[in-house]
């Protein structure tokens, strides 16, 4: 039975909707006349990279058959994607700001409909109502394509209203599989093809290469995560490094904007032969750093997923919320020399738990699943990859 609260959300949501609706009513809509696809993909980084090899795909499709494409993404990742050359422009919007400020918000709705796409699509698996979907709606467009989806975001009522906002609803099977596999699945119902999932691949760009780099063999740490509740404690890591530098490599400690104050521990803690290059670079820098890195040790957020993008050795650090989903990696092409992540995990009854644990945890830090996993275990998968 549905609550209150969830009620209330339901009936916001459905106000949104209206408002948008009055905006979109009085901005009038260029002619369709140019052969322009819009392409709407809003989650995470590491899902950008999941994304990447089924996103050539798809851009390759609509240009084959003589359209522009204009790939509208998440402002996280939209310069790199600039930097990949993966569509004719790209674009860059704000989900929060889009979802929380109307002046942003509907000035987006009228430059999406003013652009007048003949094709607006979103391969987004789980779909959200508040951008994802009200951008195809504001697109206007006679094709309107988007995955079947699921109902991790939705409610039954709204979820039968999104769905009347696509022309076309791509097929997808209903049980968990690995993200890289359903986007494959999506190109191979949308376009009746046998497009297999493999490893996505980011090719070198040297010119983002950072200067500071030892020229004798370093390792790479990521002890962060899009939330604490799902990084592996810090101490952790600083053992992990101290066993690196006693090896005779460098550590090279590596993270977002919003981590470099949480550095300084662990900074000062390594001493000698480490670099902090927390905040410091872009994506793509990113991403040259890890390629010439000896291993890369991350909790599972997108640098795990950059690293086995760019081909090297990565020891990723899984908790249970999304087991199966964005870990362990599960592809149906490899190419020969091609390296897996290995998965470092606590298996627990309650994996799949979406990160709504029922386990108490010790002062704000990382769920038991998370908390459990011993330096030792990850130590031995490092020593593998070395």
């Amino acid at each position: 039975m549905i609550n209150v609260r969830d009620l209330i959300r339901i009936l916001l949501r459905f106000l949104w909707a209206a408002l948008d609706g009055l905006v979109l009513l009085f901005t009038q809509q260029a002619r369709q006349s140019r052969n322009q696809v819009l392409i709407v993909r809003l989650d995470a980084i590491g899902d950008f990279v999941l994304w990447l090899d089924a996103a050539r795909q798809l851009i390759n499709y609509y240009h084959d058959h003589g359209f522009s494409v204009v790939l509208l993404g998440n402002k996280a990742w939209s310069s790199w994607a600039k930097e990949l050359n993966m569509a004719d422009d790209v674009w860059a919007l704000d989900s929060h700001r889009f979802i929380y400020d109307l002046s942003y918000r509907w000035k987006w709705l009228r430059k999406i409909k003013k652009e007048a796409f003949s094709v607006a699509i979103q391969p987004t698996y789980s779909r959200t109502f508040l951008d994802g979907d009200a951008l195809i709606r504001a697109s206007s467009s006679s094709e309107r394509i988007g995955s079947v989806g699921d109902l991790s975001f939705y409610s039954p009522c709204l979820k039968f209203y999104s769905d009347s906002l696509y022309t076309r609803l791509v097929p997808a099977t209903q049980m968990p599989i690995m993200e890289i596999r359903r986007n494959a699945e999506f190109l191979r119902n949308f376009q009746k093809n046998d497009f297999k999932s493999k490893v996505p691949f980011i090719p070198p760009v040297v010119d983002l290469c950072p200067d500071a780099l030892p020229n004798e063999p370093y390792a790479v740490l990521f002890p962060w995560a899009s939330g604490d509740v799902r990084a592996w404690p810090l101490d952790n890591f600083i053992d992990i490094g101290l066993r690196l530098l006693s090896r005779g490599f460098w550590v090279i400690i590596t993270g977002g904007f919003s981590d470099q104050q949480k550095a300084d521990p662990i900074v000062s803690a390594l001493s000698k032969k480490v670099i902090n290059l927390v905040g410091k670079t872009s994506l793509g820098e990113f991403a040259e750093v890890l390629r010439k890195s000896s291993v890369l040790i991350s909790n599972e957020t997108s640098a795990a997923h950059i690293g086995v993008a760019v081909g090297i050795p990565v020891v990723c650090i899984a908790g249970g919320g999304h087991y199966g989903r964005f870990v362990p990696y599960d592809v149906e092409q490899i190419n020969d020399g091609q390296l897996l992540p290995i998965i470092i995990s606590q298996e627990m009854p309650c994996f799949g738990c979406n990160w709504n644990c029922n386990f108490p945890r010790k002062n704000g830090g990382p769920m038991k699943c998370i908390e459990d996993i011993s330096v030792e275990r990850v130590w031995e998968a490092v020593e593998k990859r070395l």
